[in-house]
């Protein structure tokens, strides 16, 4: 392996996707549930890992400090999802192009969101997969009831009217969040701005073990190569286990699956000196399709770093930059929502957790939308042991759910 000369950018990028059987080469074992989707559900897995791909690119290249990142781009899409049944006009046509919904009606984009919600965390006994959505408003602001009913229906939204105004507020939404994380992410608020009258609330947990434990007493400590040609010692794992495997100019991919091959996680790691920032710079949804569908079955000894870091990202200027600024400004039109109308984003702020080690995969990551009027205004024996992308997905569709990077795994 050759250590990386530039400056590091160890992408820890962990994605849970939902990918066809066809489009792989591993067969999933057929124990749990199968994820049925229709043909424009289908449609819809693709414009997901589209969307998660630029998010995650946008991120990436705005992580000028070489952090390790890591996000749930389908728990910010969920969120939004949500959002987006209270707008209207250009702004719904904001997000609907941001979130790649084009050519889908609004009741399909809520079918899928509602079928992802019954069936992703039912495809196998031996994973936990929870996905939860809230919304919580001010008491005394005006919601339309159809506003609620829709995202109550399809997001399985809990919906409640608090006092914002008193601390109790924050500690119910935050217990909320704690609560759907299993405990991974225990706040996502530390006080309630006066002008704020409605958040929309994604959480995500996930947790499943690998197909093949590794065998800590196997676990030893051994160097990392940091793309500024330094290196730290971390814990490797190590064990010849069955995965999939594919090499193409300078860059390895390997796809280690999770308990009776339902989920996976698959790495991307440079071994030519290539900076990571410019992998991610070239990797989009036509990319990474076509070096997943080349995955083939291959049993070798493999060592993987253990880790365990948080990252938190408000992403205003994200979506911005993907064409969804429209929402955050006083031309927002969120009149769907309610009849006094004049609202707008104030903040879309995400947190996420992620833990690897011998046992397999805990994650979790929580989407808040914030909404205020809109006269507020708004601030803005191969070792995998250099930087590497990762994702973590389900074998048998295509649904991006977790992305990030690690820059170094000691941190």
């Amino acid at each position: 392996m050759v250590k990386h000369k530039t400056s590091l950018l160890l992408l820890s990028f962990l994605i849970i996707v939902i990918a066809s059987c066809k489009k792989n080469n591993i067969t999933p074992l057929l124990k749990g549930k199968s994820l049925v989707l229709s043909s424009f559900e289908e449609q819809k897995v693709t414009a997901d890992n589209v969307f998660s791909l630029k998010l995650f690119k946008n991120l990436s290249g705005a992580n000028t400090s070489n952090a390790n990142l890591f996000v749930s781009p389908l728990s910010v899409s969920f969120a939004l999802g949500m959002t987006s049944n209270g707008a209207n006009g250009q702004t719904l046509d904001a997000i609907r192009n941001t979130l790649n919904f084009a050519g889908l009606t609004q009741q399909q984009v809520n079918n899928y969101y509602n079928n992802l919600i019954t069936n992703l965390p039912l495809l196998n006994p031996n994973t936990t997969l929870k996905i939860a959505n809230s919304i919580w408003y001010r008491q005394g602001f005006d919601v339309l009831p159809q506003f609620l009913k829709t995202n109550t229906d399809n997001f399985h939204a809990q919906v409640q009217a608090l006092d914002f105004n008193s601390q109790s507020s924050v500690n119910t939404i935050n217990n909320w969040v704690n609560d759907n994380t299993n405990g991974k992410i225990q706040t996502i608020i530390d006080a309630i701005d006066k002008q704020v009258v409605m958040y929309l609330v994604n959480a995500i947990y996930f947790k499943s073990s690998w197909n093949q434990k590794f065998d800590p007493a196997k676990t030893q400590p051994k160097p990392f190569y940091k793309s500024d040609g330094s290196q730290v010692t971390t814990s490797f794992m190590t064990g010849t286990n069955d995965y999939n495997y594919y090499a193409e100019g300078g860059l390895n991919i390997f796809e280690l699956p999770y308990s009776d091959r339902k989920f996976s996680m698959v790495i991307i790691m440079p071994t030519d000196g290539t900076p990571l920032k410019d992998v991610i710079a070239g990797l989009d949804s036509v990319k990474w399709q076509n070096l997943t569908q080349k995955l083939v079955p291959l049993n070798s000894e493999i060592s993987l770093p253990k880790f365990k870091f948080s990252y938190s990202v408000t992403l205003n200027n994200a979506l911005t930059n993907l064409g969804m600024g429209i929402a955050f400004t006083d031309q927002a039109d969120f009149s769907l929502i309610s009849t006094s109308g004049n609202l707008q984003i104030s903040e879309v702020k995400h947190k996420a957790f992620v833990e690897i080690d011998e046992s397999g995969t805990t994650a979790a990551a929580v989407t808040l939308v914030g909404i205020v009027p809109t006269d507020v205004i708004i601030p803005q024996t191969v070792a995998i042991n250099h930087p590497f992308i990762f994702a973590i997905r389900e074998m048998s569709s295509g649904l991006i759910i977790f992305m990030g990077t690690v820059n170094d795994p000691t941190k």
